[in-house]
């Protein structure tokens, strides 16, 4: 099924605001939400929400949605390490779905993102790296793999990430293992108590009994790495790829971050692009647009044979389909190119040109 636009979803125009977007995504996750909407497809509903959301919100990935529509913003979630793969769901904004509910300003200090009050504690997951990547139009177009070196934190061979140098760890005496904190707060309703992460453990539950002296108890190590990457062919300026398990390691055991590369695209001083269509100008001479002929036209793999018919006037645009850019996640399609035509109208003759212009002239 072909999916809807983001913008339709939200109910908003081309022009809204982030503050704009923001309101409507509040309004609708508080209208869809499956805990309080018992409707067939309020569930369906609401991860389209969030889904329209995710990339609206962020002014490359709406950039490139309003530029390439759906494929602009495959780039922005893909596969696994070391390939890509289609736009997946958003992930939830709690935080925003608190506010939507209970009016916001409480923030983390009710454990969104690291307890639920289930009692389950916080993962310590490492950050994400972003990394920049910049080419050539040609290279952007042919795509392909490429070498890039980071610097990130790696688990600690030493201990295997667990920070200790026996692996052993204990309940944190702070949080009695539930990696959270009640404090009573001062507000101008009266004491609140409201629960936090622990400060003793981040959150984890536990605590390290001898600390690793190669990592300092961390489980990590800053380490540089080299990565083969792969750029789908066609990649635009501004693609975002996503490269799961290539970000930072979590300490004490955590998950590992995510990679994201940004691709920067250089432009071309023959092509302009516009989506997946390719624009061109050739210039031919004045007999050639007057008696027809055949010339050779750049595309952006190689030239290819263009027939000018009799009389072609300054500005005819050709249309070579399928000779565009290739189309991202569609095997073998490309978009076309326009080669607009360019008369080239001598300004200097010799005796002999000049006559024989007099001649046509009179003729």
């Amino acid at each position: 099924m072909e999916k809807r636009d983001y913008y339709e979803i939200l109910g908003v125009s081309k022009s809204a605001s982030g503050a704009d977007i923001k309101k409507a995504y509040r309004k609708l996750v508080k209208k869809y939400h499956p805990d309080v909407n018992k409707e067939a497809d309020s569930e369906e509903k609401f991860k389209e929400v969030q889904e329209a959301y995710e990339v609206l919100s962020d002014e490359s990935k709406r950039a490139a949605y309003d530029q390439y529509g759906h494929a602009g913003t495959a780039g922005f979630n893909s596969g696994s390490t070391g390939g890509y793969s289609d736009f997946g769901g958003a992930p939830f904004d709690m935080g925003d779905i608190f506010n939507s509910f209970f009016g916001g300003g409480l923030g983390n200090d009710f454990g969104f993102g690291y307890s639920s009050g289930n009692g389950r504690k916080r993962e310590d997951i490492g950050s994400d790296i972003r990394y920049r990547v910049r080419l050539n139009f040609n290279e952007a177009m042919k795509g392909g793999e490429y070498k890039i070196k980071i610097k990130r934190e790696d688990r600690c061979e030493k201990c295997n990430g667990t920070g200790s140098k026996s692996g052993k760890s204990t309940e944190c005496p702070v949080c009695h293992g539930s990696g959270q904190q009640r404090q009573v707060r001062n507000t101008i309703f009266g004491q609140m108590a409201v629960m936090s992460v622990c400060s003793n453990c981040n959150g984890t539950g536990k605590v390290v009994e001898d600390p690793c002296k190669e990592c300092k108890g961390t489980g990590v190590k800053v380490k540089e790495e080299s990565f083969t990457i792969k750029i789908p062919a066609g990649a635009y300026d501004g693609m975002v790829l996503k490269f799961r398990g290539g970000g930072n390691a979590g300490r004490n055991g955590g998950s590992v971050g995510d990679l994201y590369v940004e691709i920067e695209v250089e432009s071309s001083s023959k092509f302009e692009r516009r989506g997946n269509d390719i624009y061109s100008s050739e210039e031919i001479p004045a007999y050639v647009a007057v008696l027809g002929g055949e010339i050779n036209a750049d595309s952006i793999f190689e030239p290819v044979k263009l027939k000018i018919p009799k009389g072609t006037q300054p500005g005819t645009i050709f249309k070579l389909k399928g000779k565009g850019c290739p189309i991202f996640n569609s095997k073998d399609e490309r978009g076309d190119q326009y080669v607009r035509i360019v008369v080239n109208i001598p300004t200097k003759l010799n005796s002999t040109e000049k006559r024989l212009w007099e001649e046509m002239s009179k003729a």
